[in-house]
């Protein structure tokens, strides 16, 4: 995942802005989606394309804010949460594509939100700070 490098020691090091990393992280896919015409799909503009860039780039450069301070696991959960929730309001609510059960469909998408919120929550800094305090007054006494 590219968000794995931006936790590294070589991207925390240089304290890259989050714009200039999601800057690298555009350009290297507006590169890499080029290869596709090598396999002979005819390039076509639409104007969605044009809107989920738009959201797509501060999207990114929130996410790499989120992951430098959140941290990787809680940061991911959050934004994976995320994602499901924008995808299933445009899909579903904005095209009207068709599910099976809407009552299902709506409590598959709660309960994948609530799953990634508790890894998200469950995972945070501070439980770990809370260990370590404990266990270092436990060897003290």
């Amino acid at each position: 995942s590219f968000a794995v490098p931006i936790k590294g020691e070589a991207a925390n090091s240089v304290d890259i802005d989050p714009l200039v990393m999601q800057s690298y992280k555009s350009l290297m896919c507006f590169l890499t989606s080029w290869l596709v015409v090598l396999l002979g799909q005819e390039v076509t503009f639409t104007w969605w394309g044009l809107v989920s860039g738009l959201f797509w780039v501060p999207g990114g450069a929130f996410n790499i804010f989120a992951i430098r301070n959140a941290g990787l696991a809680i940061s991911q959960g959050i934004v994976a949460s995320s994602i499901v929730m924008v995808s299933f309001i445009w899909g579903n609510i904005i095209f009207a594509e068709p599910a099976k059960s809407q009552m299902a469909a709506y409590t598959a998408v709660w309960l994948i939100m609530a799953g990634l919120y508790g890894m998200s929550y469950y995972s945070t800094a501070q439980q770990a700070v809370n260990e370590e305090i404990t266990n270092a007054s436990d060897h003290g006494n």
